[in-house]
């Protein structure tokens, strides 16, 4: 249950073979990071794998190794073996899936900056307020660069991967968890020759028609309570049906919603095949929605959280509601 680096690049050095995975339905940084650490640790000479509950989302193709990403479990590992699982607040995040692999495997790592972390592997390496997984993982490549006397571990492709981490869980660096640190290592990336312009145009502006309807007919119904400060946004499955969109182009409805002017808390609602999946957002200081999240089972941080629902939508709708009415 250590939280030390240095204790983490000990581990990194002996190993032989490394698993890393990341969150199921994983975002800019759950692949940024994943696949950032991995390409520094083969770097280093290790026989790296990602791994993810729901593989290869096209949308981060931009992301080097993100299309590698294989979907499922991996075989048994040894002593020698490393899991390193990255952008996780508890086990339950890496997928249904994917927990028994994990639990059984010798060494779990755990790197991350969500709040109320678990602490789940034997080594954790968790900084609760930091900009993004993939900072940490910065750090960690940029120590392992120092200990080995290398400076080949962070290069254009690992820096690619954490850039678009860092880029996509700051908002392009605009949330309060942006740090000096954060401009310290996008600086050190870039001056290693990553184009942050071509990330951020494939991350941010390469939307399709499909997506363009589905978030023009969700937001032309978004529902306003609380006198003005809370916004809900729904996404159902006819509505997906009805643009050929997919769960993935209503992502970014959340941060809309929430940036409607007197809007201090938002809720996009999500109908998935057998759940809804519920994320929450928060003008700065405005409301803690982890907090409100883990009343439902889920988590993140004080402006970001997220939580999956498989009872009825009325029953969902009613408790949020009055769970954000007690927090405003």
């Amino acid at each position: 249950m250590m939280n030390d680096l240095g204790v983490v690049l000990e581990a990194v050095e002996r190993s032989r073979k490394v698993i890393v995975v990341s969150h199921t339905n994983p975002d800019a940084d759950a692949y940024g990071s994943s696949c950032g650490i991995a390409a520094g640790l083969r770097a280093l000479g290790k026989d790296v794998v990602v791994h993810n509950e729901s593989g290869f989302v096209p949308r981060y193709a931009v992301i080097p190794g993100a299309a590698q990403v294989v979907k499922g479990e991996w075989g048994q590992l040894s002593d020698d073996d490393l899991l390193i699982v990255c952008d996780c607040g508890a086990l339950e995040r890496v997928g249904d899936s994917l927990i028994a692999a994990v639990t059984a495997a010798p060494l779990v790592i755990n790197i991350d900056h969500h709040n109320a972390n678990t602490r789940f592997g034997r080594v954790n390496y968790v900084v609760e307020g930091a900009s993004s997984t993939s900072e940490l993982v910065y750090d960690i490549l940029l120590a392992l660069e120092h200990r080995t006397g290398r400076s080949d571990l962070l290069t254009t492709t690992s820096g690619a991967c954490l850039l678009a981490g860092i880029i996509g869980d700051t908002g392009s660096f605009k949330y309060a968890s942006t740090h000096a640190s954060t401009f310290l290592a996008a600086h050190e990336i870039v001056k290693r020759g990553v184009r942050p312009d071509l990330l951020t145009q494939e991350l941010f502006a390469n939307h399709s028609l499909a997506a363009v309807k589905l978030q023009a007919a969700a937001m032309g119904a978004v529902e306003i309570r609380n006198e003005g400060r809370f916004a809900e946004v729904v996404v159902t499955q006819e509505m997906l049906k009805t643009h050929g969109a997919d769960l993935l182009d209503a992502d970014s409805l959340a941060e809309r919603a929430r940036d409607i002017e007197g809007v201090r808390v938002s809720a996009l609602y999500k109908q998935d095949i057998d759940m809804w999946r519920v994320s929450l957002r928060a003008r700065q200081g405005a409301v803690d929605v982890s907090a409100i999240a883990q009343q439902f089972g889920g988590g993140g941080h004080k402006p970001a959280a997220a939580f999956r629902w498989r009872k009825d939508f009325e029953t969902l709708q009613r408790e949020l509601r009055d769970a954000i009415s007690k927090a405003l």
